[in-house]
């Protein structure tokens, strides 16, 4: 388990408390998620006047895109998380459940799309005034990988040296590998 921040661990049920699960039932929780118990109870701190309440539904006006995206995504959690929904005073039921998963996907898929035409228009138009070129790939000279390639076929390297050789992950390996045999058939 990671580290819980201060103001979540100082408001919030301890793993080892006696009476946890009727903390958790009231909470309508079925184990501790201390976040979400912030949010479900209205137990108050006596430290401060800090009040945590989930985020309500909405149309995402005022957001960036990458915020509303991740929005949309937050919303798909809660909802897969099967507990109540209550919007703004009204409630849904849980027939109504997959129909807002089915409207907050929709939203998510449409908003990640629409943000990887905007990231790929800003690439594009990047690289034209050559300022975007893409990520360098590593340079492993000819020779070098066709050696590699024979000493791992004939079993005298790992996978693990082929790695460190040649400083590639091991699908960049294999792909280079592939462009190399067929580099070579092309001159046969």
């Amino acid at each position: 388990m990671g580290v819980i921040p201060t103001f979540i661990s100082e408001r919030t049920p301890a793993a080892n408390r006696v009476n946890l699960q009727e903390e958790l039932r009231r909470a309508n929780l079925d184990y501790l998620n201390r976040l979400q118990w912030l949010i479900n109870t209205d137990t108050i701190y006596t430290g401060d006047k800090l009040v945590v309440q989930q985020d309500g539904f909405n149309n995402f006006t005022g957001l960036s895109i990458k915020s509303a995206q991740w929005h949309a995504l937050s919303i798909l959690q809660l909802l897969g998380m099967r507990l109540p929904i209550d919007i703004h005073g009204t409630h849904f039921s849980e027939l109504e459940r997959s129909t807002l998963i089915k409207a907050y996907l929709i939203e998510y898929e449409f908003l990640a799309t629409k943000r990887r035409q905007q990231q790929s228009r800003g690439q594009l138009e990047a690289r034209e005034r050559g300022v975007y070129t893409g990520r360098k790939p590593i340079k492993v000279p000819l020779p070098l990988l066709d050696e590699v390639r024979q000493k791992l076929n004939a079993g005298r390297i790992t996978l693990n040296e082929a790695l460190t050789i040649t400083k590639l992950s091991k699908a960049t390996l294999y792909r280079r590998f592939k462009e190399l045999e067929e580099s070579q058939k092309m001159k046969v």
